[in-house]
C-alpha cells in the first residue's frame, strides 16, 4: 500500500511545484516499501522451502492421478466436452455432427483439439484412457 500510494502521489508532488525535496522522500519511500516486501517475500520462501517444495509435489501427484483417471473439464470448452462425452458412447463423427447441429469436419476438429489437450493421440487411445472399467 504504502509503495503504491508513493508512486500514485508522484503527479501531485509534480503538480505542486519544485519541491524536489518531497519528490525524492515520495520515491525513496516507494522503493524501499517495495524491498523489504520483495526481502521479506524471499525470507519466508528460504524458511519454509521444504514445506512448499512438498505441498508442490502433492499438487503434481494429485494432478497426474486425476489425468490418469478422468477428462480435465476445466481446459475443455463445453462444445469439446458434449463431442467427448459423445465419442466415449461410441457414435461415430457422423452421428455426433447429426444430434449436435454441427458439420462433421466440426467434429473431426474438436476431437483433434480434445486428444490434444487430454495428452492422447488418437480415438483408440481417448477411449482406452477415458473410459469407465467394468
Amino acid at each position: 500500500m504504502v509503495s503504491v500510494a508513493s508512486i500514485a502521489l508522484l503527479p501531485i508532488c509534480t503538480v505542486i511545484g519544485d519541491y524536489q525535496w518531497i519528490t525524492f522522500t515520495v520515491m525513496n519511500l516507494a522503493f524501499f516499501a517495495i524491498t523489504a516486501i520483495e526481502a521479506d517475500r524471499y525470507l519466508y520462501f528460504i524458511e519454509n522451502n521444504n514445506r512448499m517444495y512438498e505441498v508442490f509435489a502433492l499438487k503434481k501427484k494429485q494432478r497426474d492421478e486425476s489425468v490418469e483417471r478422468k477428462i480435465i473439464y476445466e481446459d475443455l470448452t463445453r462444445r469439446e466436452i458434449e463431442v467427448a462425452l459423445s465419442i466415449l458412447s461410441n457414435l461415430s463423427y457422423k452421428n455426433i455432427a447429426k444430434d449436435l447441429f454441427i458439420a462433421e469436419s466440426t467434429v473431426s476438429k474438436h476431437a483433434s483439439n480434445i486428444f490434444k489437450k487430454t495428452g492422447v493421440k488418437n480415438r483408440r487411445e481417448f477411449l482406452k484412457r477415458f473410459r469407465k472399467k467394468k
